[in-house]
């Protein structure tokens, strides 16, 4: 049987059994973002029952969700499925990676850091993940203390992945046009730095608040 040549780079990378995507880009991206969209905003209908909840907590609950069905699920998919490169029956988490791998073809190759990375995140991040959520439903105090450290966990290893990328070349593994690399390289993964950034600033000064009024109470107490 001939070998299909792959779409990624470097283009003398060997992937045996390479199967191209069935589904066409458009509606590959369009399942994605219309799935992560539709669990924010179901996420976001849904805690609208929660009176005491305010915007940016049934905000959070939407983006917690959503970030975790992404960890578990998509990214899980990739941890254990070492040759979802030769699928071909057109599954929608096999044709997300294969579409992704054209900005980034160390998936395919199982680089080491690439797959312990998202083990992490697939197995940590991501039940806690719905942890947090649980937490934010229920206000419950130490939510702040659990979304710090997850978001610290998925900002350090975005560094990392954007860093060892720089650190062989940044076009090594990425090809070169602006949707893989401006649009699924960096937009796609910018997104687990800011949002990341905002949850530590949102979560910090809730907990210097606490801290600020548990002292002026204790200062009363002396007096």
């Amino acid at each position: 049987m001939a070998t299909v040549k792959h779409p990624y780079v470097p283009h003398d990378l060997e992937l045996p059994g390479f199967v191209p995507n069935v589904l066409a880009y458009e509606t590959i991206l369009g399942v994605f973002f219309g799935s992560s969209a539709l669990v924010v905003l179901l996420m976001f209908t849904i805690t609208g029952r929660y009176k005491y909840l305010t915007t940016t907590e049934r905000l959070l609950a939407g983006w917690w969700m959503c970030t975790g069905i992404i960890h578990f699920i998509i990214e899980g998919n990739v941890v254990v499925n070492n040759k979802y490169y030769q699928d071909s029956t057109g599954h929608i988490l096999n044709e997300i990676w294969k579409e992704y791998t054209k900005a980034d073809s160390r998936y395919a190759t199982r680089d080491a850091f690439i797959i312990t990375m998202e083990a992490v995140t697939a197995f940590a991040w991501g039940p806690l993940s719905f942890l947090i959520v649980v937490g934010v439903l229920n206000r419950t105090p130490w939510r702040f203390s659990a979304m710090i450290l997850v978001s610290l966990g998925q900002l350090y290893g975005d560094v990392l992945y954007f860093m060892t990328c720089i650190y062989e070349g940044v076009h090594k593994f990425s090809r070169r046009e602006p949707l893989y690399f401006y649009g699924y390289f960096i937009g796609a993964n910018a997104i687990w730095i800011l949002v990341p950034l905002l949850c530590i600033i949102y979560c910090s000064k809730n907990i210097n608040s606490a801290v600020a009024k548990s002292g002026k109470v204790e200062q009363k107490k002396t007096l």
